[in-house]
């Protein structure tokens, strides 16, 4: 129960010193992922040739999940500096919408890979219906990635019915101190389960793909492109996949295996989940550069706004040689 002072202790040391300059680290480094996704997904829908390519859309989903996830933690850090044992209310609202987002977030390197894994093998061999082209299939893109999130919210219900977001033993805002097995399992089986599920997900279609690519070496010209931007994205999925199975690490052990851990400082656990802020900063910039796509339209935009701004300062100066005229 919340009113034992002995199991929700932790509370009073959630609140203390190592509150502040948490608060300010998890801000700064989520408002810089915030505004990174954002780009990416105004640059991504703005570019003709970004936008026409469907497996673009499961990219933009990955950095709307970011976007929604990073946007909760920017609420987490906003409980955490106000928040104290009499205020704990943004922080259940945080908590829940880290959980939620977090999920989702974790799901989509598996879905990119089987995108890509299924979309490259039909080139080489068509066939007739079958599942996974029709869930992979043009018209299905939006509806998955909808259904996706939809998956990921309905997974945490558990926690949702039992109040169990709050103050993480792990020093951010997620799930509470679980105080029962059966809530313990409701988390390992969302939040735990779509974490390590991505992770071999996207490790068995990364094997395949690069089994394929390499029995298929000498692909045709008009399919050049097609392999070649899967080998671009497979580069991007393999660091977005292998960066959180290190840096998210401490995170999921925390707070999946909190009955079991022994107690220890705040400023300790804080510590340790640092590095997870750290795993989706690199997301957008590193599909700029190393996808070919991204990378030129990037540089045109660089470019553009480099006249736009050469194109003003003419103008200034031709007006203030006007004036002096």
């Amino acid at each position: 129960m919340e009113g034992s002072n002995a199991t929700f202790e932790y509370v009073y040391d959630f609140y203390g010193s190592s509150a502040s300059w948490f608060a300010i680290y998890i801000f700064a480094t989520s408002t810089f992922i915030v505004i990174s996704n954002i780009f990416f997904t105004i640059m991504t829908l703005s570019t003709p040739k970004l936008r026409v390519n469907v497996a673009n859309w499961f990219l933009v989903g990955l950095s709307i999940s970011d976007q929604l996830h990073y946007l909760s933690h920017v609420v987490d850090a906003y409980a955490i500096y106000t928040g104290s044992i009499n205020n704990r209310y943004w922080c259940s609202i945080a908590g829940a919408f880290v959980l939620i987002t977090g999920t989702c977030s974790f799901g989509f390197p598996a879905i990119i890979a089987a995108d890509r894994y299924y979309k490259i093998c039909t080139i080489s061999q068509p066939s007739g219906f079958s599942l996974s082209s029709a869930l992979f299939s043009k018209r299905a893109t939006i509806p998955l990635i909808v259904s996706w999130f939809f998956i990921a919210a309905i997974s945490n219900l558990p926690l949702m019915l039992n109040d169990a977001f709050g103050e993480d033993p792990s020093g951010f805002c997620g799930a509470k101190k679980f105080t029962s097995i059966p809530l313990l399992l409701g988390y390992e089986f969302s939040v735990v389960f779509a974490y390590f599920g991505s992770l071999v997900v996207t490790g068995v279609f990364y094997y395949r793909l690069a089994k394929w690519l390499k029995l298929h070496q000498t692909a045709s010209t008009g399919n050049r492109q097609e392999v070649d931007y899967t080998r671009s994205i497979m580069r991007v999925m393999k660091i977005v996949t292998l960066m959180p199975a290190f840096l998210d690490g401490p995170v999921m052990t925390l707070t999946a295996m909190q009955m079991l851990l022994p107690e220890m400082p705040m400023w300790i656990n804080r510590a340790l989940v640092v590095p997870y802020f750290l795993s989706s900063t690199a997301n957008p910039w590193l599909t700029i550069a190393l996808v070919k796509q991204f990378r030129v339209s990037f540089l045109q935009l660089l470019l553009n706004a480099k006249k736009s701004v050469i194109r003003n300062v003419d103008t200034v100066n031709r007006s203030t040689i006007v004036r002096q005229l």
